[in-house]
């Protein structure tokens, strides 16, 4: 039951209808997303199910990450070894980091239920973290994935400027950004939208090395067939970290 995994402050709201017993999970997330205040479960809420559908179907999230996130672009741009040092900000539990090489380590704000109610593999270390306030020195990482995260972070300017911080000099930073043309209303779990122009804005400090833009495509939606009909847009880079005189 997804309820065992929030405060009781949660339970009691979400029981206080008195049809709560007659809903399915959808009509049980859609009020926790956009009826509750705390976005950060609102986004539990998702992931609790979604733990389930990703362990089923790796190989799908897989496809699509070649298909319609340049994993292979990317791949042969960072060069991946087991000894290269990434980080994965607001990682979730489909984390890119199944599927490369490396020292891997991913921060999210609900990382500690995530180890609840999913098993990381061995060689992905997964901790409590914000992208606002991300827990490593200076100059650590070879490359940072952000990865449909920046908009659901509280302040994506810091977060930015804290990848930019932990990056090695010549580091490499990837961002994949949902992007819209217009101001959109979005739910608790997607507090910002920006353009294109907003994210390149964001990222003024890096060298642009690849850039594309595409059909954003939710994994779930391609797990199940539903690609084009609810594809959004969204911006694929991957910038590198200069040390400017």
């Amino acid at each position: 039951m997804v309820l065992r995994y929030f405060p009781k402050s949660i339970k009691d709201f979400i029981k206080s209808y008195a049809w709560y017993k007659k809903i399915g999970f959808e009509k049980l997330f859609w009020i926790i997303k956009n009826r509750y205040i705390n976005k950060y479960y609102a986004e539990l809420a998702f992931q609790v199910e979604w733990a389930k559908t990703f362990k089923r179907n790796k190989d799908k999230v897989l496809a699509c990450w070649k298909e319609y996130r340049s994993l292979d672009d990317i791949l042969k741009i960072c060069k991946f070894t087991e000894k290269t040092r990434i980080l994965d900000v607001g990682c979730g539990i489909s984390t890119v980091l199944h599927y490369i090489l490396g020292e891997r380590y991913g921060i999210d704000p609900l990382a500690d239920y995530y180890h609840k109610i999913y098993k990381y593999p061995e060689g992905i270390t997964v901790m409590k973290g914000f992208g606002e306030n991300i827990p490593f020195p200076d100059n650590f990482f070879d490359v940072v994935f952000c990865s449909n995260a920046l908009d659901h972070v509280s302040n994506p300017v810091k977060t930015v400027s804290e990848i930019h911080r932990v990056l090695k000099n010549s580091g490499l930073f990837v961002l994949i950004v949902e992007t819209f043309d217009r101001l959109i209303s979005r739910d608790l779990a997607h507090p910002h939208n920006f353009s294109k122009r907003d994210v390149l804005k964001m990222v003024k400090a890096f060298e642009i090395v690849f850039m594309k833009e595409g059909l954003w495509i939710d994994f779930g939606d391609y797990i199940e067939g539903k690609r084009l009909e609810n594809a959004g847009s969204q911006l694929i880079m991957v910038l590198m970290k200069t040390v400017r005189e």
